[in-house]
């Protein structure tokens, strides 16, 4: 898949799919779905999306913390056979492009649009004023076709990353795979910690949070694990040790089940399954290591019914 990360490139005969696609959930993939299909007509598939929310540009909303890092979104379009991404700088100057002109100068001249996918609620330009009506007019003066996707609906609500993002500050691990269509996942290098785990016989690897992501609440979590091409499971860890460390920064620290190897540096795929119990202060090492033996003992019981289920389907 290319990647294009700058304002300067140019296209031909594309089939491009517009939005901020901050989750790359179900109802964004319809859209990926018909720009997949354009390609038997002879259209690269074209993801077009920003470098940064707009809103830490207009509104100044600097600690807007998305689903995914843009390392995770490319991974994941990466897999969907998409030919190119786009991640547009967002600056004051492009919000101020009137929508056609945002029509004629970046999805006709540099793009290469001959067919546009965008859902419903779609607004562009400047001050949000161009929508649906006016980009079905615009389609006829620039000779596109505009393909328009409805929202899709689980549990009688729209599926939105304004949805998945409150579940997922509630921890609700299985209700954001639902709308996700995927595990909530974190992808990040491996990097040292404290070594406690190999201490008390239970070793983790540790992962940083970026600061631009946004992390499901403190505590202990069921995990599968992608690691060296193969996958494990696991207990997951999210928060700052309080028992064993004061003032610590935020990570994610795993106990890979049936796996011991040094993997330090390597970037790892971690899925969060299923929310177990909030984070904890215990008085000694002992108490948490035999509250992390029952966490384990718990968590296979879990994945072996997950596993399980996933063999049924």
């Amino acid at each position: 898949m290319k990647y294009i990360k700058s304002a300067d490139f140019h296209l031909d005969n594309t089939a491009v799919a517009l939005g901020k696609f901050e989750g790359i959930h179900r109802g964004h993939q319809l859209l990926l779905d018909e720009i997949i299909k354009q390609k038997k007509n002879g259209l690269q598939s074209v993801v077009f999306t920003f470098d940064m929310p707009p809103g830490s540009v207009l509104k100044g909303e600097r600690d807007y913390q998305q689903i995914y890092t843009k390392e995770e979104r490319y991974q994941i379009l990466k897999g969907q056979n998409i030919d190119v991404l786009i991640e547009h700088p967002f600056t004051r100057d492009f919000a101020s492009l009137e929508p056609e002109a945002f029509v004629r100068e970046v999805l006709i001249e540099k793009t290469g649009a001959k067919a546009v996918v965008v859902g419903t609620d779609f607004r562009f330009g400047r001050k949000r004023s161009g929508d649906i009506d006016v980009l079905k007019k615009l389609s006829e003066t620039y000779d596109f076709q505009l393909i328009v996707i409805d929202k899709l609906q689980i549990g009688h609500e729209d599926v939105s990353s304004t949805r998945i993002r409150g579940l997922l500050e509630k921890g609700e691990m299985e209700a954001v795979c639902e709308l996700l269509g995927r595990p909530y996942s974190v992808v990040s290098p491996v990097v040292h910690g404290k070594a406690l785990g190999r201490t008390i016989q239970i070793p983790t690897v540790n992962q940083l949070v970026e600061h631009e992501k946004l992390v499901p609440p403190n505590g202990v979590y069921i995990s599968r694990i992608h690691a060296e091409g193969k996958t494990f499971y696991g207990i997951t860890n999210i928060g700052v040790k309080p028992t064993v460390e004061e003032h610590a920064v935020k990570g994610i620290e795993t106990n890979i089940f049936d796996f011991d190897k040094d993997i330090y540096g390597q970037t790892i795929e971690v899925e969060l399954l299923h929310y177990h119990r909030p984070e904890m202060c215990f008085s000694s090492v002992d108490k948490l290591r035999n509250q992390m033996m029952e966490d384990i003992s718990f968590a296979k019981g879990f994945i072996q019914q997950f596993a399980g289920e996933g063999t049924e389907n």
